[in-house]
């Protein structure tokens, strides 16, 4: 087996465990799509093109609301911004590819992905000799991410009417971003950047309008992205 096959399905095996959790949070999404009156075909596209899990379930709901499209946008916005700091924490890894590379892993950089790529990057150096592949096994994450997310869409799409009530499938979303929580706590930039956003939300929750969350995302952003400044040799 090649290198590079064997690094892409390293990242697939390793990425599975999360799956269990991104399902129903998929399914979530798509139960939501529909309730907010999307057509099938533009939920399941939004959800290969957006890619983004909590922006698209906030999206759902908003629209259900009747919010428009400015504050729509700028809460999607401000809940992605946390991909900045992923985006720093893996500049320094992936600065050597092509630019249809680089394009590729953006495009696949979730939570989920990030959480699991970035310590394989972090537990193993770059070959000293030979190429170095370590891409392919963040391909491979961000691969069976994407595949998981569409899948669940589309049952969600397919089959969200059929699901009981009492099934309660709304607890994947918290346990999902738990998950994460334990892998990402492991580095500095996530160890700051969980400290400063639980203080802020604490001290800001009386904000209306859930204004202290928002303030709590930049600021833990900012923490974590100034760790991992530092953080470089």
């Amino acid at each position: 087996m090649s290198s590079r096959l064997s690094e892409f399905l390293a990242g697939c095996r390793d990425e599975a465990p999360l799956q269990l959790g991104v399902v129903p949070f998929g399914m979530l999404y798509g139960i939501g799509a529909l309730a907010a009156g999307m057509p099938p075909w533009l939920a399941q596209a939004a959800s290969a093109v957006v890619f983004a899990g909590a922006a698209q379930l906030v999206i759902v709901q908003m629209l259900a609301a009747g919010a428009g499209a400015l504050p729509i946008g700028l809460t999607a916005g401000l809940l992605n911004l946390r991909h900045m700091l992923y985006s720093v924490s893996m500049a320094e890894h992936v600065r050597h590819l092509p630019r249809r590379w680089r394009m590729l892993l953006a495009y696949l950089l979730t939570d989920e992905a990030y959480a699991v790529a970035i310590l394989r990057y972090q537990t193993r150096g770059r070959p000293e000799t030979g190429p170095d592949h370590r891409h392919w096994y963040f391909l491979g994450c961000g691969f069976t991410l994407w595949a998981t997310w569409q899948l669940s869409t589309a049952a969600g799409l397919l089959f969200g009417a059929t699901v009981p009530a009492e099934w309660d499938i709304d607890f994947a979303v918290p346990l999902t971003f738990i998950a994460l929580l334990t892998l990402l706590m492991r580095e500095r930039a996530g160890q700051a950047a969980a400290l400063v956003a639980a203080v802020a939300t604490l001290a800001m929750a009386a904000l209306p309008f859930r204004l202290g969350l928002v303030v709590a995302i930049v600021l833990g952003l900012l923490a974590g992205v100034m760790a991992a400044k530092r953080s470089r040799p």
